[in-house]
């Protein structure tokens, strides 16, 4: 009888340990490295996983990703930009001024594509409360472009960067993986 109680003990305490293990949720994680245009983007915010899942309401939705190869008129080249948003209001946001292969430093101060027809490569990030951080001259970071295709619409590579907002305070974006596909977007 002592070694049923044993038995059925350690099957009751492998039990809660196991349903314990199933009802911990440790997500979201960091999306794989990959260059085949699976439509995906994560990056540590703060050393905290970020993932962007879209947001809207009633009348607007925006998707999680956009990206496409914006053409500078100014220096008529193309170039690549991404576009994130989460739904507490948190977006990241990558541009760089051609699609050529290779690290690209993130290291000058502009302003964001949307205010300048000739941006310098820069990163970006709008926090929930609707401050803007942005690389610049004393933060800095790279994008490390390993695929940008304009006849599949493949964009794909990693990135890291330190932004601030215009009273200095900063935010750190690393370990960051993007393989997205404007086509299928």
């Amino acid at each position: 009888m002592m070694k049923n109680q044993k038995n059925t003990s350690l099957y009751a305490f492998t039990l809660v340990i196991w349903l314990t293990m199933i009802g911990c949720d440790k997500g979201p994680y960091l999306t794989p490295i990959t260059q085949e245009g699976k439509n995906t983007f994560s990056c540590k915010v703060n050393g905290k996983v970020w993932v962007p899942k879209g947001r809207g309401d009633i009348f607007v939705i925006i998707k999680p990703i956009y990206a496409g190869f914006p053409r500078n008129h100014v220096t008529d080249s193309l170039g690549v930009s991404i576009d994130t948003y989460a739904a507490n209001g948190e977006e990241i946001h990558i541009f760089l001024r051609t699609l050529e292969i290779g690290k690209h430093k993130l290291f000058k101060d502009t302003y964001p594509q949307y205010i300048s027809f000739n941006p310098e490569n820069y990163g970006l990030y709008r926090g929930a409360e609707n401050v803007e951080y942005i690389t610049s001259s004393s933060q800095t970071g790279y994008v490390f472009l390993t695929h940008a295709d304009t006849l599949s619409g493949i964009i794909a590579g990693t990135f890291e960067f330190t932004v601030a907002d215009s009273n200095g305070n900063k935010i750190s974006i690393s370990d960051g993986r993007f393989d997205v596909n404007r086509k299928t977007l």
